[in-house]
């Protein structure tokens, strides 16, 4: 197996190639984060078999130290011994790799995926910290800043709201822990537009006012509108998805029929 690294010219017959000519390159390439997804364990064992192989196919070497596992059929207490999962691999001609030892994450901790946050026992906890902390970095940076009430509630609108709405797509948070998380949003409002800090916060929202996006109201707006793109879409996994979450939203509310058939 050739060197990805090596260079040599591909016209020359192999009786007239010089050695000389072949071009040596020295690089240190880091790959992105991969993630493996299955419903079984031989399931994983199959896709880490093939991305040894890959591995070896493309001069890359994996630091199996740095593996995570992430898994719903751990034990549900936190007390209980999270022991490192086994995981044996195939051996090939380019895998003499036979076993992956990895200890898999707690129940109870988030993990990252494509940037939002996920909690297998299905806690908020880790998410309202995230918001809370943007929120309170937000109006810390901007207390000093000369800006005035208008600019302050633009930056919120148009940059800091994106931002926390993206990190709670999987993520619904209560009316109360929404406006626990804007706290300081109101008052760095409050105070560059030289308000008594007994001003009511609903008077920010109206249009008429300053226009303040209420975020409580905001992320339900989002869920919601997700749902609907969800109930028209034309792609087969996208319409099971959307039966999946008509289904968790019955079960979680212990609807005996489907929510579509529940009038308000």
């Amino acid at each position: 197996m050739l060197d990805p690294y090596i260079l040599r010219p591909p016209t020359l017959p192999p009786n007239m190639m010089d050695p000389t000519l072949n071009i040596a390159i020295n690089n240190l390439v880091f790959m992105d984060d991969s993630t493996l997804i299955s419903s079984s364990k031989a399931g994983l064992e199959h896709m880490l078999s093939i991305t040894e192989e890959f591995y070896a196919l493309n001069n890359t070497s994996a630091n199996h130290q740095k593996y995570v596992l992430i898994s719903n059929s751990l034990p549900l207490t936190t007390t209980s011994t999270i022991l490192p999962v086994e995981f044996h691999l195939s051996l090939s001609s380019l895998n003499d790799i036979s076993s992956i030892s990895v200890i898999p994450l707690s129940i109870t901790s988030s993990f990252r995926f494509l940037g939002v946050w996920f909690n297998i026992k299905g806690s908020r906890d880790f998410v309202k910290k995230q918001i809370a902390g943007e929120c309170n970095s937000f109006a810390a940076t901007l207390r000093l800043a000369k800006l005035f009430a208008k600019q302050v509630v633009y930056l919120y609108n148009s940059v800091l709201v994106p931002k926390l709405e993206y990190r709670m797509q999987v993520t619904h948070l209560s009316a109360a822990d929404c406006y626990a998380a804007t706290h300081f949003i109101h008052s760095l409002v409050k105070h560059k537009a030289n308000f008594s800090r007994s001003l009511p916060n609903p008077i920010f929202y109206l249009s008429q006012a300053l226009g303040l996006i209420n975020l409580s109201s905001h992320l339900i707006q989002c869920h919601v509108n997700n749902l609907f793109l969800m109930a028209n879409s034309s792609v087969p996994i996208i319409q099971r998805l959307f039966i999946y979450r008509l289904m968790l939203i019955q079960f979680r509310f212990l609807i005996p029929v489907s929510p579509l058939m529940v009038d308000d």
